[in-house]
């Protein structure tokens, strides 16, 4: 028998309390008697709330044979619960003007809308009975397992960049599945069975596996209300023990080769590095940060002024490193060859590997330093001001076991960095026993030599 959802009716008298809220903006904590963590931070400069619903699984939780099966639960629990028809709840959602998706990546899987206030309770019990009793039918995933093969084909298989950046992100991770593709691969797409789709939920759909996070026009006092009604009743659940995954220190050199339709040459070098979570030493992913920032951050950066500005080699050129997982994580360096000078990517290889080795040896300048300090703390700040990021950055510190008290201490650290810590960073982590090399060339220059 399916129950209608008590949160329309209740979430129409919601929307005068919201006057009564202080206007200061104030986060606030609570963990429901089943192990649900709340979330709340209140801000009223909008009538807007965000609201996130945060799984610590990922496709990085997943054994070898079953790739995908995170995402793959993420669209079968709109397919119908206890108090939802298939897809109904798009429907109730957009009645309501809420708009509302879902992601998964590797060490999550989360459920967002962007909604009125009033319209919190809607969203919440929606999400509550989605976590307790989707119903996961054969006959459905069948039909969209083909709509998620589909998905892979438009997204991966038919999309040079997002295809060359698949296996090279494998190789980079030897010892665990943080390099599996989220999506999965086809052929693990091809065998799953519903079966395991029910056991992957029952291990991990559990109020003591996830975090609800509320950010917006919204008083704490509401919310907690509102998840002790709809998430309250659901038991909690015996966890599988899971480990964070940590690479080997020293896996190797490795590299690819891969020849794609359409794509112009692309070179990637990628190092196995800790993040925030994994460092033994406290100022390691802080000099990790800067070091990238350094490197590749702004245009004044060491690769994009040599390389870029400088000798034109490249069209563009990256670095980049996010300390914030639970797991050991890289810091990738990507370029795209400026077709109109003649060289080879080896030859760009070798010019970003004598940029590195300087680095090694001279330490940046203090200027230098210090402007890629200062582009590191406006960013943070910026995205702090913006309320769907900064209901995105609390979820991703808590899926990575940090608080903002963590990532404030992070803050702290890396005016503390020094040009020194700079170059030994660079010394200790950009090693070609740590590298993976990606090369991308047109698939008509296969039978041509570089």
């Amino acid at each position: 028998m399916k129950h209608p959802l008590a949160g329309l009716a209740l979430g129409l008298v919601l929307q005068p309390l919201t006057a009564l809220a202080s206007s200061e903006p104030s986060t606030h904590r609570f963990t429901l008697d089943n192990g649900l963590r709340v979330i709340v931070h209140e801000d009223h400069r909008a009538a807007v709330v965000h609201s996130q619903l945060w799984y610590r699984v990922g496709s990085s939780y997943e054994p070898p044979g079953q790739s995908g099966l995170s995402h793959a639960l993420e669209h079968m629990v709109f397919k119908g619960s206890s108090k939802l028809c298939p897809a109904e709840s798009d429907h109730i959602f957009q009645s309501l003007g809420i708009s509302d998706n879902a992601a998964t990546q590797s060490d999550a899987t989360l459920f967002f809308q962007t909604l009125p206030p009033y319209a919190l309770a809607v969203a919440l019990e929606v999400m509550a009975d989605q976590m307790s009793t989707a119903h996961l039918s054969a006959a459905h995933w069948e039909g969209e397992r083909e709509v998620i093969k589909s998905e892979r084909s438009e997204s991966v298989d038919n999309d040079p960049q997002q295809r060359a950046l698949e296996l090279p992100q494998r190789l980079a991770f030897p010892a665990s599945a943080s390099g599996s593709p989220v999506i999965g691969w086809m052929h693990d797409l091809e065998r799953m069975h519903v079966d395991e789709l029910k056991h992957w939920y029952q291990s991990w759909y559990a109020p003591n596996n996830a975090t609800l996070i509320i950010v917006g026009a919204i008083d704490a006092g509401q919310v907690k209300a509102l998840a002790t009604r709809f998430f309250g009743p659901i038991a909690q659940r015996q966890l599988p023990a899971i480990k964070p995954p940590l690479e080997l220190a020293a896996p190797g050199e490795r590299s690819i080769t891969q020849y794609i339709d359409h794509q112009i040459p692309n070179l990637s070098m990628t190092f196995n590095v800790p993040s925030l979570s994994t460092q033994t030493e406290p100022h390691t992913a802080a000099a990790l940060e800067l070091l990238s920032e350094v490197l590749g951050g702004g245009d004044s950066s060491a690769l994009k002024s040599r390389l870029w500005r400088g000798e034109e080699l490249v069209i563009s050129i990256d670095s980049h490193y996010s300390g914030i997982s639970r797991g050991d994580v890289l810091l990738s360096i990507s370029a795209t060859l400026n077709l109109e000078k003649i060289k080879t990517l080896s030859e760009v290889q070798a010019r970003i590997w004598e940029v590195l080795e300087s680095l090694k040896h001279t330490p940046p300048s203090s200027s230098d330093l210090e402007r890629a300090r200062t582009r590191i703390i406006a960013r943070q700040v910026f995205n702090r001001d913006d309320l769907q990021s900064l209901a995105l950055y609390l979820g991703e510190l808590d899926i990575a076991g940090l608080s903002p008290e963590h990532d404030e201490k992070r803050l702290q650290t890396l005016k503390a960095i020094t040009p020194e810590d700079i170059s030994h960073a660079a010394q200790t982590f950009l090693t070609r026993d740590r590298m993976t090399v990606s090369h991308v060339l047109p698939k008509e220059s296969r039978h041509e030599s570089e």
